[in-house]
């Protein structure tokens, strides 16, 4: 993000959870999942964190706000395989009118008696279940149908205001960081 740009960082923030099994068309000629799926698994976190904030990219488009990817970073640890049990961690790291950063960890569940794809939330210094495949990162920017920036405070003040009272909860909890879950 540029130098004339303030944002919020959130250094320890809360990290979202949810799960999904590995689907056999997600494995490539090795057995493993293919590279690019971390991708789609990284979509899939920032949009079910998103339904936790309250919020639905649907809802945000048709005030006329789209959030593409700027900049995607993935950084491999170790594979994934058909039918593993995987948990998607996602996070808020960086916040602003103009620009919306993520970070997501991918992490296998070993015991079958901790999986569950059921939604949770765990502070930012929590140590999260599972063995880690992929550590990675987003960067977005708010723009109008037209495709200009936009600074979302005054594009969409409701939208703007739902995300920092989620930023600001997590500023809250950072003191307890124990695991909640959200039905």
């Amino acid at each position: 993000m540029g130098n004339s740009e303030a944002k919020h960082s959130v250094a320890h923030g809360r990290w979202f959870r949810t799960g999904l099994k590995v689907r056999y068309q997600e494995t490539d000629q090795m057995s493993v999942v293919y590279h690019a799926n971390y991708l789609n698994w990284f979509e899939i976190g920032r949009t079910e964190m998103i339904r936790a904030v309250g919020l639905t990219y649907r809802a945000i488009e048709e005030q006329g706000v789209y959030l593409p990817v700027l900049e995607a970073r993935a950084r491999f640890v170790s594979p994934a395989r058909y039918d593993d049990r995987i948990w998607i961690y996602s996070r808020i790291s960086a916040f602003s009118p103009l620009r919306l950063e993520y970070e997501y960890e991918i992490r296998r569940c070993e015991d079958e008696s901790q999986w569950s794809a059921d939604t949770a939330v765990f502070g930012g210094e929590a140590e999260r279940p599972g063995t880690l495949l992929n550590i990675g990162g987003t960067e977005h920017i708010w723009l109008n149908a037209a495709w200009k920036p936009i600074r979302l405070n005054k594009a969409a003040p409701d939208v703007y205001k739902r995300l920092g009272s989620w930023l600001a909860a997590e500023s809250a909890e950072q003191g307890g960081d124990s695991h909640e879950e959200q039905k």
